[in-house]
């Protein structure tokens, strides 16, 4: 009696319903730049007393992801100088922050968190 070993040794393929969903990878695409795009503050403004802001949060403590204003004092915690803070917005942090001038700290444009692992604040106007 011959046994065809190609027939006894070929894998079994096993599939289920959820795999023959099709996912078009396009559409997620497209989907993902439009919001990309639109990430960084709807509004910010600098003065020497005071910045302002409406945007996103970038330190992770709104889970919402939605827009919140607020507004803080424009001193940097770190060097201790006032007038230093500007808005920058990046690849790094497509939300936008706050940015000292002289010391290079970053902050949260919402909660005014700095962006390190000991964590400063701003100070709420």
């Amino acid at each position: 009696m011959k046994v065809d070993a190609a027939s006894k040794y070929r894998k079994k393929i096993h599939t289920k319903a959820y795999y023959r969903k099709k996912v078009y990878k396009r559409k997620h695409v497209r989907a993902y730049r439009r919001t990309s795009r639109d990430v960084g503050a709807s509004y910010h403004r600098v003065t020497s007393q005071y910045v302002e802001s409406v945007g996103r949060c970038s330190c992770s403590l709104h889970t919402d992801y939605a827009e919140h204003r607020s507004i803080f004092r424009n001193h940097c915690p770190f060097c201790g100088r006032d007038g230093v803070l500007r808005y920058e917005e990046g690849p790094t942090c497509p939300e936008g922050m706050w940015v000292c001038s002289n010391c290079d700290a970053d902050f949260c444009l919402v909660h005014g968190k700095s962006h390190t692992s000991r964590a400063r604040y701003l100070t709420r106007y």
